[in-house]
């Protein structure tokens, strides 16, 4: 396996106090990232009620709103050619006004409205934050830092669930508020302003004309192949999306729990799963990122078996959704590493926006086939089990066809294009 070696060093002795100053920063753009994205997960029931949608309904409506990523690739494009810095803070703005904007919509077209907007933002954020991370840690601890921002994320994601199944669902008061809560982001983007970097390597590859001339240059040998087998993977890992999605409307509607019994077990079981994110992170940079993002990924479908047939009352919800999240969070940052890594400098955003939007149109279709297969099979439970057939699939592709990228330095994972005119 091309620059894996078994005698890693610590991470304290690698890393030096600009890396983490960039995690920091990085970390706390992903934190706002998470926290947005879960708020459709809480409140879901909620939001149904106010807009008077069937499971099946809903299915279809956040299916369109997970579509607005597709955009996000023509500025993954800019940012091949312009830098990331400048991007990244433009659209941390962006999704913080659409997120505000969401909090005041009548009706449900408004509010998909103003979700496409955020997400289009939220993905283009999500794009230049990975892809800073891996421009500019060391080879030897870059899973230590994909796992960091994945952990942060995954903060955001309890943070949203506890406000709302602690704070605001007992109190009676709207979901609106999650929203309305997102305006911490604009003080996070006036501290980014300021103290956030340039990429080094883009640096570098400007300075040398080695940037992309086209955005073709990704569909030539050998990128073409590895932009499809990222995509591809990504499509497949993110058909469970449904049910990730609809754990809180299952547990009360199926299950018969209380709003705030279900959102804390969501939060119980993502707070244990926690830890998994850097110790994966970490696993994947001293054995590989192929064995460890294939063994959570068959985690993963363990663990919805488990809580969409077998669990019952809270305590074996809570254990089973731990499992669940326990397989998807080892698999998110050793996944998604390679939607960073198999792509040289000069093409690296624009190849991650690719992935980011195969996977946002994975989690598209899962819901959309969610629709049918719920009226077909009777229940969300069969529905959801035959989507998370996905992540199995991507873990036999990752196992066989994917090439080894930890502990590798970046531009010894793919050849740079042909150089600028």
């Amino acid at each position: 396996m091309t620059g894996l070696a078994r005698d890693k060093p610590p991470v304290a002795r690698v890393l030096e106090p600009r890396h983490w100053q960039l995690l920091w920063l990085m970390g706390a753009a992903n934190f706002f990232a998470g926290y947005d994205f879960n708020i459709v997960t809480v409140a879901l029931p909620q939001l149904r009620a106010s807009y008077h949608l069937s499971q099946s309904q809903a299915s279809l409506w956040i299916a369109v709103i997970y579509l607005g990523a597709a955009p996000a690739v023509l500025l993954g494009r800019r940012a091949d050619r312009t830098g990331r810095r400048r991007l990244l803070v433009f659209s941390i703005s962006g999704y913080t006004l659409a997120t505000l904007a969401t909090a005041a919509s009548p009706t449900i077209a408004t509010f998909v409205g103003c979700q496409l907007a955020a997400r289009f933002f939220l993905c283009t954020e999500g794009v230049l934050v990975w892809t800073m991370v891996a421009e500019e840690l060391p080879a030897a601890v870059r899973g230590f830092g994909f796992g960091w921002l994945a952990m942060l994320s995954a903060l955001g994601t309890g943070w949203s669930a506890i406000l709302y199944g602690g704070i605001l669902a007992p109190a009676g008061l709207s979901w609106r508020l999650l929203y309305l809560a997102a305006v911490p982001v604009l003080l996070v983007v006036a501290f980014l302003r300021r103290r956030i970097p340039e990429s080094a390597r883009f640096l570098a590859a400007s300075g040398q004309g080695r940037l992309a001339r086209s955005w073709s240059e990704i569909l030539r040998p050998p990128h073409r192949r590895l932009l499809a087998l990222v995509c591809v993977t990504a499509v497949l890992v993110n058909l469970s999306a449904q049910a990730v999605v609809f754990v809180v409307d299952f547990m009360e509607n199926d299950r018969h729990l209380s709003a705030t019994a279900a959102d804390l077990i969501l939060v119980a079981s993502g707070a244990a799963a926690i830890p998994v994110l850097i110790l994966a992170g970490r696993a994947s940079d001293r054995y590989g990122r192929k064995p460890v993002c294939c063994s959570f990924l068959v985690l993963s479908l363990v663990g919805l078996v488990l809580f969409f047939v077998l669990a019952r009352g809270p305590v074996e919800l809570a254990l089973a959704l731990a499992v669940a999240y326990a397989g998807a969070f080892g698999a998110w940052p050793t996944g998604s590493a390679f939607g960073v890594e198999l792509f040289p400098t000069a093409l690296r955003a624009l190849g991650s926006s690719a992935a980011n939007l195969a996977m946002v149109m994975g989690q598209a279709a899962s819901f959309v086939l969610a629709a049918p297969l719920i009226g077909a099979m009777g229940d969300l439970s069969r529905a959801a089990l035959v989507l998370a057939l996905g992540p199995l699939l991507a873990a036999v592709l990752i196992a066989t066809c994917f090439p080894e990228t930890a502990g590798a330095e970046l531009e010894a994972i793919t050849p740079a294009p042909s150089p600028q005119a």
